[in-house]
């Protein structure tokens, strides 16, 4: 086989195979075990059929283009599945229903215990003003 059309060739085999590697990373996240096992099968099959050839001719110049179309694979794989832009993302988080809001006031881990109290205090100054009273007097 000529150089230029092994290498095209190899070029094209390493984008399939790290395009299949990335969907495959997608396809175990999204829990898709049926494209998983093939997709794997696939990439399994064309990475030893590289590595056979590459064993066979020890040709340098075919190993670069593979490590080429690896890396072109990757890049098509993010043109694929764009993010979206910073600009787009909202910054504001979803807020909690009533019921766990309010729960989770009577809950105060102690390592936070004091940054809480002290929240609470400023929320309710004559409850707090009542407590020290209370406390101070000997009562509490």
């Amino acid at each position: 086989m000529n150089l230029l059309p092994a290498m095209i060739l190899y070029l094209t085999v390493g984008c399939g195979e790290w395009y299949l590697a990335l969907r495959r990373t997608l396809a175990c996240a999204r829990g898709e075990k049926t494209v998983l096992v093939t997709i794997v099968f696939f990439e399994n099959l064309l990475g030893l059929w590289v590595l056979s050839n590459f064993i066979r001719t020890n040709n340098w110049l075919l190993a670069l283009s593979y490590a080429t179309g690896a890396a072109a694979g990757a890049l098509l794989m993010t043109f694929n599945n764009p993010e979206k832009p910073a600009e787009t993302t909202s910054r504001r988080t979803r807020r909690l229903p009533r019921s766990v809001r309010t729960s989770a006031k009577l809950f105060t881990p102690t390592i936070y215990e004091g940054t809480a109290r002290i929240r609470w205090y400023r929320r309710h100054p004559r409850l707090y003003r009542a407590l020290r009273r209370i406390e101070h007097s000997g009562l509490g």
